[in-house]
């Protein structure tokens, strides 16, 4: 939602290196994504986020549910939050999905982050069981220090999918530090950060296994 940038931008090569390697069917393989607005592309054209590249670029059908301002607990612009998003995940009948954690759920309690993560995660597994499933380090873009919840929603993720199986990769934070990757608002990717995004995560998807 990631060949020689491992030891450079990412922090879980070592860890997806070292795991056993998992194939993503190759027969009409279907990608769904919940995420947020960076995902989404807020700000962008359409077509302009990353999973919509990763998709021109591989071929793979992929389905982009990420909703601006929307989070495990947050409520979004299309009124939903992560939890609210399964059924229409589980409708593409996907064989993969990836899920990625938010910084929309800053302020809120880590054991209500990690409740509803989890409640979000088995929600996935229990509606598409035959779904393979990815969950994705969460960001911090902004020039700000990074709040602890962002650390506590990772962790979050990653716990929750090892737990049934799924697949955590920590992408760290790619765009840190580069102010051409965000727009004016210093959180949101501009095109050349969603570049980014997805070649780090095509990258990652690659080292865990998923031949895309």
């Amino acid at each position: 939602m990631v060949t020689v940038l491992c030891g450079v931008l990412l922090s879980g090569c070592a860890a997806a290196a070292a795991a056993p390697a998992r194939t993503t069917p190759t027969s009409d393989p279907v990608i769904v994504t919940i995420g947020d607005s960076i995902m989404s592309g807020h700000g962008l054209d359409d077509g302009e986020d990353w999973p919509s590249m990763l998709s021109r670029r591989t071929g793979v059908t992929i389905d982009n549910l990420a909703c601006s301002g929307a989070g495990f607990l947050a409520v979004g612009t299309c009124g939903k939050d992560f939890r609210d998003l399964v059924d229409a995940a589980a409708r593409d009948d996907p064989t993969l999905v990836i899920v990625q954690g938010s910084d929309n759920d800053v302020g809120r309690s880590d054991a209500d982050i990690a409740a509803a993560t989890e409640r979000t995660v088995d929600a996935i597994h229990r509606t598409m069981p035959r779904a393979e499933l990815v969950g994705l380090s969460t960001l911090w873009d902004p020039s700000e220090p990074k709040p602890s919840e962002i650390d506590v929603s990772s962790a979050a993720v990653r716990t929750a999918v090892t737990a049934l199986g799924g697949r955590y990769i920590d992408i760290g934070q790619p765009l840190r530090g580069d102010p051409s990757l965000l727009q004016d608002d210093d959180e949101h990717p501009t095109v050349a950060g969603q570049q980014r995004l997805v070649h780090v995560i095509r990258v990652e998807l690659e080292h865990a296994g998923y031949r895309l």
